[in-house]
């Protein structure tokens, strides 16, 4: 063969590669480039960027979420992640920080330990700690810290006895969803203001020597037995208690600890059946789902608010003369729509409530306000009150500092009702108010601004307002025809 041909041979051959083709230049040699592909799209080449890149590209991030989110994309970029944040941690506490909020995403809490530059930072006063793995709690040097909470973490009694000691100056002290603590002590803390327990499973017993705390707040959500010692705690003016074994004498032995009382909170105890609440000093009483409460013997000459949630009316005794707002709602017993009720067992119960209503004192501009389902009835100046006989009833006795448009505001805000009238007024002004702020609203509104990505403000949710007369309108309900029996001569505003 010739050398013109054989060169001319080799680049058919140098083409054919070049063009895509299988048929190998060199005879041996054979190239796969779909195995080429493969390998080059399997290398990680994000885990492959040095530390001071990855550590830029965290801290352009302007969202801390966001941080945390990067861990997902390998064990390198978490590892880098964690000790970027604990030199993000370092050097605010290095600058002389003085509120600290660490929480860390739900995928996170296993492996994020708390530094331990944290518990030797002097100028913090106020630290929540969310989520985070902590150490043994040694050699603490928290001197000025004054409000502490701990959530969603696991911990001991040793390191409560240790941050106990190494914050003298505490004054709000708050342990939320923590595991592993079976006794909570608390002394020698003479500012100490305020404590905290919520939903802390595998605590047994608790014992406060805290002469001056004013709020204690305890929360239990399983049915287990417990110590509890508030004996020393005579300042106390705010008590919640949420546990559902808390039974009539347990109650009565805390309440007559704390003479100077002035809020109640009983939410969901559920073993309590006949109880009295005598407290010269009470301001403030919720009683909410109690489901076996048969009677609160209520003696409070000063109370001013008064709140109930539940199916019943334990609170007969109770003498609302004094009170300047209250609420009243009535959950059905049963399952099912809420309907009215006409059966003449259920009218001695709304007479009885609906006396308790007339007792207020409405001569102070007290308004009332008036809910079922979807639909609500303001008493602008209540004078004769009548209550459906409805399942769900809900009651709001409004303090009279708040104004009718005020008012407007927060139950279309709220509730979001389709219907709405008012009663015990000939010159309502309810109907104006409403078309007011409908003419008035922006076409691009700033009255939206809080609510959250795509939600409007009830002005600029509602379509059309419409007024109809209750005897020959168009809606056809049992709240209308109670309504329409009640006062013919109302006027119905129906929301779209």
């Amino acid at each position: 063969m010739s050398r013109s041909g054989s060169k001319k041979k080799r680049k058919r051959e140098d083409l054919n590669i070049l063009s895509g083709s299988t048929r190998p230049r060199r005879k041996g040699i054979e190239i796969d480039t779909e195995n080429m592909e493969q390998r080059a799209d399997s290398v990680d080449y994000i885990s492959q960027l040095p530390d001071h890149i990855i550590h830029q590209i965290i801290g352009r991030l302007r969202c801390n979420k966001d941080t945390a989110r990067t861990c997902i994309l390998s064990k390198r970029w978490r590892d880098i992640w964690t000790s970027f944040s604990s030199l993000w941690i370092d050097l605010a506490i290095r600058n002389n920080i003085k509120e600290l909020d660490l929480a860390m995403p739900l995928d996170l809490r296993k492996g994020y330990s708390l530094p331990q530059c944290v518990f030797a930072a002097r100028t913090i006063t106020a630290l929540s700690v969310n989520g985070c793995k902590l150490g043994p709690c040694n050699d603490l040097n928290l001197s000025n810290l004054q409000k502490l909470c701990l959530g969603k973490l696991r911990v001991n009694e040793q390191m409560i006895e240790n941050l106990i000691r190494a914050c003298p100056l505490l004054e709000d002290f708050r342990l939320i969803y923590a595991t592993g603590l079976k006794v909570f002590k608390v002394s020698n803390l003479p500012k100490l203001k305020r404590i905290d327990l919520h939903t802390c499973s595998e605590l047994k017993e608790v014992n406060l020597q805290a002469p001056n705390l004013e709020t204690f707040w305890y929360v239990v959500v399983k049915y287990r037995s417990y110590k509890i010692d508030l004996s020393t705690c005579n300042a106390l003016k705010s008590l919640t208690l949420e546990d559902a074994t808390l039974k009539d004498e347990s109650f009565q032995n805390h309440l007559s600890c704390f003479p100077a009382l002035e809020k109640l909170v009983l939410s969901k105890c559920n073993f309590l059946k006949n109880i009295t609440i005598s407290s010269y000093m009470l301001k403030t009483l919720i009683l909410r789902e109690c489901k076996q409460l048969e009677e609160a013997d209520i003696i409070s000459p000063n109370l001013l608010s008064f709140e109930y949630k539940g199916e019943k009316m334990p609170f007969t005794s109770l003498n609302p003369s004094s009170l300047k707002e209250a609420k009243l709602y009535f959950k059905p017993s049963g399952q099912g729509e809420p309907r009215l009720s006409n059966e003449d067992n259920h009218t001695p119960w709304f007479a009885r409530l609906q006396g308790f209503l007339d007792k207020f004192d409405y001569s102070r501009g007290l308004k009332l306000v008036v809910r079922s389902d979807k639909n609500i009835v303001i008493y602008e100046r209540p004078k004769g009150i009548f209550l459906p006989q409805v399942y769900d009833l809900k009651l709001d006795v409004v303090k009279s500092s708040v104004n009718l448009e005020d008012l407007l505001d927060y139950i279309l805000r709220t509730w979001r009702p389709l219907t709405l009238s008012s009663l015990s007024t000939s010159r309502s002004r309810l109907r104006k108010l409403v078309c007011k702020k409908l003419i008035t609203r922006e076409k691009d509104p700033s009255c939206c601004t809080y609510n959250a990505s795509g939600n409007k403000c009830w002005r600029h949710l509602l379509d059309n307002v419409e007024t109809e007369n209750l005897v020959n309108g168009k809606s056809k309900s049992e709240w209308i025809a109670w309504l329409s029996h009640l006062n013919p001569s109302s006027k119905l505003i129906v929301l779209d």
